[in-house]
């Protein structure tokens, strides 16, 4: 039989989460965890688990075998084409794929010179994380980032992908007006050859502790804790439309409603070159991320730990694994031991410039990923944080504020605090009109400045 959990090989820098890393005086997390049990039945719950991790047995081993191959790759006008559906299923059902020459790569890797361009006219006035060594850089509207944004076939793409989306809360009508693309503002990244960055282990995005404690955001899991997780639509946007990622405030968490986040690339960056590792599967490895926190593994001498009807409910205690209020959902393979993270977390295929490396972030912030802890390639790895965003309400008024930062140059709402040490944060003061070369607002269409928020 396999071992019992140890602390299996893992990039040093990285955590691995144990039960030692809880506070047991926690009684916020106890109170929590208890009503969810109370609510769901303890029951469902295991009902879930094993069905989840059986999931698992079926799922992971073709990541295994194909490695980044297990990532899709898609031509842009493939995409965009009439003739879509087959490419429109496989998206669904994987989360993360590459749109290839989105953006024509002279385009694109001219714009990197841009880029580098931009940062030497304002040394000393650009600030970046991790703060000794930076490779993620806090500016949100340089001229390079707003023109890719408010790019047409971004704008095209962006409307494909929020079309994979369901939300029966709302008419059929109002359900494709949502199609129409929001451009919510993000952060860029440039690492140089050789710049190790350990900062973003296997994380999701969308708050942690948030999916529990938020009603609307833990409805949108609500077959998951049901007993149903085979039930469970990644795509329904019916309750997560309304939830709250921020519940608990802090500099990490999106405010907005995203469907897709996208890398889209500056320069070439192939595996071991510093760019994005992904888990490629929604729906199960989500299931088993929210049903996680409500086990623990044997004792020693009860049972192996792969055997999932050997895990015993918790419904008392303050372990959430990985997960910190004021932070993202950290996963390692101690704490998330099932997800095989060691054999299943790959890097991503070769990317060119003008290339999207597009992951599923909404209905449920479900995807695992992680950024490689080493650049081994001889030139920078840069893209453009771009991610697709639907015109809901709730977005639309985001935006409504956005562009009124946009035209004053202060920093957009969710980056008004930067991250501090354990959650505590510091304001970010950073002027972008004030910057050289800060591109003219004018100079933007008609169309991209609605998609920023102009008239929200």
């Amino acid at each position: 039989m396999p071992s019992r959990i140890g602390k299996p090989s893992w990039p040093e820098g990285w955590p691995s989460f144990t039960d030692e890393d809880d506070d047991p005086k926690d009684t916020y997390l106890q109170e929590l965890k208890g009503k969810l049990v109370a609510e769901y039945g303890a029951d469902a719950l295991k009902l879930a688990w094993v069905k989840t991790c059986k999931a698992l047995e079926d799922v992971l081993p073709p990541i295994v075998e194909q490695g980044s191959d297990a990532i899709p790759i898609f031509q842009y006008d493939d995409v965009v084409g009439t003739d879509n559906a087959a490419i429109l299923d496989e998206m669904r059902a994987k989360g993360c794929f590459i749109v290839r020459g989105v953006i024509p790569e002279a385009e694109a890797a001219s714009e990197f010179e841009n880029l580098e361009q931009f940062f030497a006219q304002n040394r000393g006035d650009i600030i970046g994380w991790p703060k000794a060594n930076p490779t993620i850089f806090s500016i949100y509207n340089s001229p390079v980032q707003l023109r890719l944004r408010t790019h047409a076939n971004q704008l095209k793409l962006q409307r494909v992908l929020n079309s994979l989306f369901t939300d029966s809360s709302v008419s059929p009508e109002e359900h494709r007006a949502q199609w129409e693309p929001i451009l919510y503002p993000d952060a860029l990244r440039i690492r140089r050859p050789g710049q190790e960055f350990l900062g973003l282990g296997p994380h999701i995005d969308g708050g942690s502790i948030s999916r529990y404690a938020d009603y609307s955001y833990r409805m949108t899991y609500d077959k998951i804790f049901s007993g149903e997780p085979e039930n469970f639509d990644p795509y329904d946007m019916t309750h997560r439309r309304d939830a709250n990622p921020a519940f608990f405030p802090s500099g990490v968490h999106c405010s907005a409603l995203r469907t897709f986040q996208g890398w889209t690339a500056l320069t070439p960056c192939g595996p071991g070159e510093g760019g994005l590792m992904l888990l490629p599967d929604v729906k199960v490895v989500m299931a088993y991320n929210m049903l996680r926190p409500f086990f623990r593994a044997p004792p020693p001498g009860d049972g192996d730990w792969e055997e999932a009807e050997k895990w015993v409910l918790d419904d008392s205690t303050s372990s959430f694994p990985g997960q910190r209020r004021w932070d993202s959902q950290l996963l390692s393979p101690v704490s998330h031991p099932h997800l095989r993270l060691e054999e299943t977390l790959v890097s991503c295929p070769l990317v060119r410039p003008g290339d999207i490396v597009t992951r599923k972030i909404s209905s449920a912030e479900l995807l695992c990923h992680a950024v490689e802890p080493q650049h081994t390639g001889k030139t920078p790895a840069s893209v453009v944080y771009i991610p697709a965003a639907p015109s809901t309400p709730r977005n639309k008024a985001y935006m409504t504020q956005y562009w009124k930062d946009l035209v004053a140059g202060i920093p957009p709402d969710d980056y008004k605090l930067l991250d501090g040490v354990n959650g505590d944060s510091i304001a970010n003061t950073q002027n972008e009109r004030d910057m050289v070369g800060a591109l003219s607002l004018d100079r933007i269409s008609v169309e991209g400045r609605r998609a920023l928020g102009e008239g929200c």
